[in-house]
């Protein structure tokens, strides 16, 4: 049997963790490639891990230069891939109708299955979604969302919902690592409030900073750990600096083992402002943790006992009070992640069933 070529192409930067890279080469890891042939394409030169394992799996990298800066060149460097490497799919991931830019390229160029991948339920550039939409909307074969709430908001009906699943495995309680990442990082007897992603407005980790100060007048014991980098950095560690937590919040910066950092937390918080899905926080519960999100998380990730979603106007003293509740509360953490990551493989959020479904799109 022939092949089926298939083009995944992330339309932000192709990094080794975080953001839509992290999706796709989840998927990319357990999917059975026979009669498949996989390759990716980006707006950037990846780092030399990411691109030793797409070698070692047979597929090749495209890098189409800046889509933001110099989107006619990216669109003829993508044209001319298209028609060198005659892709039977071309997987568009996302997060608005600016997709239209790779999908009608596409078309033009007589690629026959055109998925449109959509992340989130916003967009940066909401005039562009605006005005791309008709034109979006006629461009693609088939359609995907990460949640309904995501799918909704850029198609209106008519779409599919594909999970963004996890390795359940990876994230299993582990004490040992816990003990060895607390002892890293100096966080032995230290109640830990964590959290993971990128440090930009739509994760609100402002919000993290004043809730640690109020929960810090019931447990003296709180401390906050974020990891995840951005632009908001060094403005986040100036306000913890005006708030004297300072010595309370450690920034970890960008990580590539956050299955293992994730083992040192105790209460995992998420007070996003916006998310398409929030995978962090499924991550966090198949981990053993209690999670705290915001009511704008999708409830699509409560896949477990283990989740409460509070309203962010309720203010820093209610998150606070939840979270100490939480602590009060808490069971041994190996029995939480066993049926955590029970709850999740019957929800449909296992990687391994989630794949297979998306091998039957490509293949379709």
């Amino acid at each position: 049997m022939t092949k089926r070529k298939v083009l995944i192409v992330i339309t932000t930067d192709f990094v080794p963790y975080g953001g839509l890279t992290t999706v796709m080469m989840n998927y990319y890891r357990v999917i059975n490639k026979k009669n498949l042939q996989i390759d990716f394409a980006s707006t950037n030169e990846p780092c030399e891990k990411l691109k030793r394992e797409l070698t070692q799996n047979s597929s090749k990298y495209f890098n189409l230069g800046s889509r933001k800066h110099s989107p006619i060149r990216y669109l003829k460097n993508l044209s001319n891939i298209l028609k060198t490497e005659k892709y039977d799919v071309i997987h568009v991931n996302g997060n608005s109708s600016t997709m239209a830019l790779e999908l009608v390229t596409a078309k033009l160029v007589g690629v026959p299955s055109r998925i449109a991948h959509v992340h989130t339920t916003r967009s940066k550039y909401p005039y562009a979604n605006v005005v791309l939409h008709p034109i979006f909307s006629e461009s693609y074969t088939m359609a995907l969302a990460v949640s309904k709430q995501a799918g909704d908001w850029l198609y209106g009906k008519e779409y599919t919902i594909l999970n963004n699943a996890i390795d359940t495995n990876k994230y299993k309680y582990n004490s040992k690592i816990r003990k060895e990442v607390r002892e890293k990082y100096n966080l032995t007897g230290k109640f830990i409030i964590g959290n993971v992603g990128k440090l930009n407005g739509p994760k609100n980790h402002i919000h993290l900073l004043y809730t640690l100060v109020e929960y810090i007048k019931l447990d003296a014991t709180g401390m906050l750990v974020i990891a995840g980098g951005g632009t908001l950095e060094e403005e986040l560690k100036k306000e913890a600096e005006k708030l004297n937590i300072a010595d309370k919040v450690l920034f970890l910066g960008m990580q590539s083992n956050i299955e293992k950092i994730i083992q040192s937390f105790d209460i995992f918080a998420f007070p996003s402002l916006f998310e398409g899905l929030g995978m962090a926080v499924i991550e966090a519960q198949a981990s053993g943790l209690s999670c705290i999100a915001s009511t704008a998380v999708p409830k699509e990730t409560e896949l477990t006992p283990y989740i409460e979603y509070l309203d962010l106007n309720l203010g820093y003293d209610a998150w606070a009070k939840t979270i100490y509740e939480m602590k009060l509360n808490s069971t041994d953490r190996k029995i939480m992640s066993n049926v955590a990551r029970k709850c999740i493989y019957e929800h449909g959020y296992e990687i391994s069933c989630e794949a297979e479904k998306l091998k039957k799109l490509y293949m379709e």
